[in-house]
């Protein structure tokens, strides 16, 4: 008995220990930044040396609203996990987060004692993993905060059902801490509606949530907007985004052939599922209800938008992990019935999960220790055109892309402001992302966006139509170009020789993060 408990927690220790060295192994690898790493930093920069928070823009010349930051929390983690640890840090805080994420889903898995298996298997595991793996990109991001929370909420939910009530006073204190980390954290009140409502279907006493959830509302309001930023938050995961790509649906017909191993695993749960129902011949009656809400809630939510695909790989890959191994462990009794395989090999097991750790070890231990590097090429970011409008003193507007504003900010800012960038509802006014749309499409009234605020300089990215436009525009000289953008000036203010950036990859990565400003700013200068 001893034996086989001391076996049970050294497998279980290794499972730990090997779950979380992948997730920080896999992350250490084809590391490129996030648009919005850009903004987080500088966001952060600010706060850090002007010990307050922006509450208006600086870094933009059209008109914007109060900057209602959800995200100025994990801009000081990262800024200052940057500051003192670099790139190495910033890549190995992606892989923490991801690690301890799935180490709060094992738990959750643990908490409902599997009847079928053991709570520890990694490739179950790894296939959560590389199901979600694109929707978090490759650098650090501040989604990574609200994964962690959701999961704490959904293991403290479910703990909250085996009897232990007390639990449930940590969800505020996580609340107040997620509200001032990442708008995310209105998930975290969804997922304790679902629960609320869940728990009501299966007959049981739902004050304790209803509770939870008041409290929680509560501690929303303990941010540096106050009731504003409360109000900011309801309307912001209820606005329209259709132009940004994350908020589409990975099943639009661009995305086709796209998020294949998302869909690979909504379609492995879906199957999963039925043959469940079908195998167990399940009742409604004996139905929990408060799963399976969650489960069609968050399915619906991938289907409809990227950016919730962790909510339910997260959510599945916990709350469903039994039903999977009853149908897996069945097929395997019933091959053995079939082969007349009677022996029992356990042992064999055990060293095949032990194998399978190390060689996990193996393969991600050394991406962990070896040097860590963040790179870009040529088309991930207009690195030749910014480093031209840089050595050139190209002051002023900058128009740009949305994609690319916050990169071009972190670059050039105060030299340059940019028209827009990935903040969106948190600082610019609602119609400017369709007229930017409207510019490089070239549709109604285009030139709007131009005509209307004060632009010195421009870069357009050449997939769009709107580059001839300018091109053989009579107010615009295109004075710079490669595959990717042109650089556009108007033609009163051509000189007759400028500077060429450097074509060289290396130089671009190797000064990727820097910048010839500090953030010590006057935060009254509007």
């Amino acid at each position: 008995m001893n034996k086989a408990i001391n076996e049970n927690i050294f497998l279980k220790l290794l499972f730990i220990f090997s779950i979380i060295i992948f997730c920080i192994g896999l992350n250490c690898i084809n590391c490129v930044p996030d648009n919005d790493l850009w903004a987080r930093l500088t966001a952060g920069e600010y706060i850090c040396e002007n010990l307050a928070i922006l509450k208006h823009d600086i870094f933009s010349y059209t008109p914007t609203h109060i900057w209602y930051d959800h995200e100025w929390g994990s801009s000081v983690v990262f800024y200052l996990i940057f500051k003192y640890f670099g790139v190495d840090g910033l890549i190995l805080l992606k892989g923490i987060l991801t690690g301890l994420t799935f180490f709060v889903c094992f738990k959750t898995v643990e908490l409902r004692k599997p009847k079928f298996s053991v709570s520890y298997n990694i490739l179950y595991f790894a296939a959560m993993f590389l199901a979600l793996n694109k929707s978090l990109g490759s650098v650090v991001r501040c989604l990574l905060f609200t994964c962690l929370f959701f999961s704490l909420f959904l293991y403290i939910l479910e703990k909250s059902r085996t009897g232990n009530n007390k639990i449930l006073i940590i969800l505020p204190i996580i609340m107040l801490l997620w509200a001032n980390m990442h708008g995310g954290c209105i998930s975290g009140l969804g997922l304790i509606v679902l629960y609320c409502i869940g728990e009501f279907l299966n007959k049981k006493d739902i004050k304790k949530y209803v509770i939870t959830l008041f409290l929680c509302l509560i501690v929303l309001f303990i941010n540096p907007y106050g009731i504003e930023y409360v109000k900011f938050l309801f309307l912001a995961a209820s606005m329209e985004r259709d132009l940004i790509t994350e908020w589409t649906s990975p099943f639009n017909q661009f995305y086709l052939k796209d998020y294949i191993k998302y869909k690979l695993y909504l379609v492995f749960i879906i199957l999963t599922q039925i043959a469940y129902f079908i195998k167990t011949k399940m009742k409604y009656a004996n139905l929990d209800k408060t799963k399976f809400i969650i489960i069609i809630t968050t399915i619906y939510l991938s289907v409809t938008h990227i950016r919730h695909i962790p909510f339910f790989v997260f959510s599945a890959g916990t709350l469903l992990y039994d039903e999977f191994y009853y149908l897996f462990n069945t097929s395997i009794n019933y091959i053995k019935d079939k082969l007349k395989i009677k022996k029992d090999f356990k042992n064999l097991i055990v060293l095949k999960e032990v194998a399978v750790y190390f060689f996990v070890l193996i393969l991600s231990f050394p991406n962990v220790i070896a040097k860590k590097e963040i790179s870009i090429n040529s088309t991930a970011y207009p690195r030749f055109a910014v480093e031209f409008i840089d050595i050139n003193n190209l002051h002023g507007n900058l128009f740009i892309n949305f994609d690319w504003g916050s990169y071009a900010a972190y670059k050039l800012f105060p030299k340059n402001l940019i028209v827009m960038d990935g903040r969106y509802e948190e600082v610019y006014n609602p119609n400017l992302l369709n007229e930017l749309k409207n510019f490089h499409l070239v549709k109604n009234d285009w030139y709007k966006i131009i005509r209307d605020y004060k632009t010195d300089v421009m870069v357009i990215e050449k997939k769009y139509p709107v580059y001839n436009k300018i091109k053989n525009h009579e107010d615009w000289k295109l004075v710079f170009e490669n595959n990717l953008s042109g650089v556009f000036v108007p033609k009163d203010k051509v000189k007759e020789q400028y500077l060429m950036p450097i074509p060289n990859d290396e130089y671009y990565n190797k000064t990727l993060f820097n910048k010839n400003f500090n953030l010590k700013i006057n935060p009254d200068i509007k």
